[in-house]
């Protein structure tokens, strides 16, 4: 009996822990697709003031993740602004004094679905010189039509949209996206795994179950005689 439920509920965890599993590698393949690159909708970004910034900081384990699934990719665009517009990434240290005395939008929130921005704004009256004319930048791309990808790595940064001559009032239809290398053959490997790990859950939970309880053995009936002497 004791060995009987020691079956069944080493059955019911492991279902439970590979039908978790299955979810999970699932839940990748499907949101990264075979490309592996996550991308949200083209949203509108807007601003009335010289740029809008987003924070970055303490980005650390790149190198490890990498050596996993392979250094994951940003991938930023930006269409329909009937100006050029400059989009970049760079130091944060250098970003935050190149925009000294601006005036910006400091991002401080954004969820996707709906799409909502919510920003910080900082007054200033000093007009940068033109973003592209600066070298600190990691990746940048200027155009009315523009993008860039950056492999991400260690450190803090700050995302940056600003009009290409820095003048004020922003406003472009913007798309994000994020290339994990291999998170499409992981997931399909975690889904896998689960879905073998679920079934022999399943297997020794069918055993456990079809298992009778040995019959206790007879006790042997000793029957006594009379001794009779002669």
């Amino acid at each position: 009996m004791v060995k009987r439920t020691i079956i069944m509920i080493v059955g019911i965890l492991l279902f439970i822990v590979g039908a978790s599993a299955a979810v999970g590698g699932g839940a990748l393949t499907v949101i990264f697709g075979s490309d592996g690159t996550l991308t949200s909708a083209s949203e509108p970004l807007s601003t009335s003031r010289s740029a809008l910034v987003a924070t970055m900081d303490d980005i650390e384990g790149t190198s490890g993740f990498a050596s996993v699934v392979g250094r994951p990719t940003l991938k930023m665009s930006v269409t329909g602004a009937g100006r050029d517009v400059f989009i970049g990434v760079g130091p944060a240290k250098a970003v935050e004094q190149y925009l000294t005395g601006s005036s910006i939008d400091r991002i401080t929130d954004l969820e996707v679905d709906p799409f909502k921005l919510k920003t910080a704004p900082r007054d200033g009256s000093a007009r940068p010189a033109a973003p592209a004319s600066q070298t600190f930048w990691t990746a940048h791309a200027t155009g009315p039509t523009a993008s860039f990808d950056w492999k991400i790595s260690d450190g803090s940064y700050r995302l940056v949209v600003m009009n290409a001559d820095a003048s004020p009032s922003v406003n472009a239809n913007s798309r994000l996206g994020l290339t994990v290398p291999h998170v499409f053959a992981i997931g399909l490997g975690i889904l896998i795994g689960g879905v073998l790990i679920a079934l022999v859950g399943i297997g020794l939970f069918i055993v456990a179950i079809r298992m009778r309880r040995q019959p206790r053995s007879a006790t042997p009936v000793t029957t006594a005689y009379p001794v009779t002497s002669r």
